[in-house]
């Protein structure tokens, strides 16, 4: 009944990787399904009554992935500019399907799509070699690895030595990094709510467990700024059983902070 069960054209499909995040700030959590053998994958927005519409189709992303098989994948701002992008990491199960169906790769390219005025973008081509090269790609790992804020890429390769991927956009742009420890809610904070803002300038976040195939990510979130060189509020709403929301002001931009549930200051 929420619309998530079924592709637009009303069939069940295979899904593997699962991301949540708001990506287009209406204050509401959508939903991303990657999908498994030619189909398509699924970009499921919040219609804000307990049910989502799939527009994978008109945001352009149901035509590029029509012939991949999904797996790794992660909403992040891979540019900080405040602005969630998508990562894709593909791989058909079937290593002898090239020979089987006309159109069909066992290794795959990864996709990156930018997160626009216009819409989610695929700039793929514009973001350096690795995005030509296929790979048989399965689970997808994020995190900063040498803490300059730029959040880096682990990407498992079935049968094959894993890639990491530095992220070199990302440090061009301002971006404070938060570790959330939770008290009265869970120790991971999953489930908050992170709104930061610079001027009249404003964005949220929420934290999420898990996302992509069988992979884990580096706890801490990156909340991009763009130009903007200072956060004049930064306000936690915290998990139930808490529900209590924290404000703070004065913060630094470009280093990691700790966020403790309960505790006034940030360190």
């Amino acid at each position: 009944m929420a619309g998530v069960g079924f592709s637009s054209y009303g069939r069940p499909r295979s899904g593997m990787g699962v991301d949540a995040a708001d990506y287009d700030q209406d204050g509401w959590v959508d939903l991303f399904v990657a999908n498994v053998d030619q189909e398509m994958y699924a970009l499921y927005h919040n219609n804000k009554d307990e049910t989502f519409t799939d527009v994978a189709v008109p945001s352009g992303i149901g035509a590029a992935t029509r012939l991949m098989s999904g797996w790794g994948l992660k909403f992040f701002d891979y540019d900080n500019d405040g602005d969630l992008d998508l990562i894709l990491c593909n791989g058909h199960p079937d290593d002898k399907i090239d020979g089987r169906v006309t159109g069909v790769k066992y290794l795959e390219p990864m996709l990156l799509f930018r997160n626009t005025p216009a819409g989610l973008r695929n700039v793929s081509a514009q973001s350096g070699p690795i995005f030509s090269k296929p790979l048989a790609a399965r689970g997808l790992a994020l995190g900063d690895f040498n803490n300059d804020g730029a959040v880096d890429l682990l990407i498992s390769v079935n049968d094959g030595a894993p890639v990491l991927l530095k992220n070199n956009a990302g440090a061009q742009n301002n971006w404070l990094g938060i570790n959330l420890i939770g008290k009265k809610s869970n120790p991971d904070a999953i489930g908050a709510r992170v709104t930061y803002q610079s001027d009249n300038w404003k964005r949220s976040r929420t934290k999420v467990g898990g996302g992509s195939y069988l992979s884990s990510h580096d706890p801490r979130m990156v909340l991009g700024l763009g130009a903007r060189r200072k956060i004049d509020s930064l306000e936690v709403k915290w998990p139930l059983p808490s529900g209590d929301t924290q404000r703070f002001t004065e913060l630094p931009v470009n280093r990691y902070i700790t966020v403790t549930e309960g505790e006034t200051k940030w360190r």
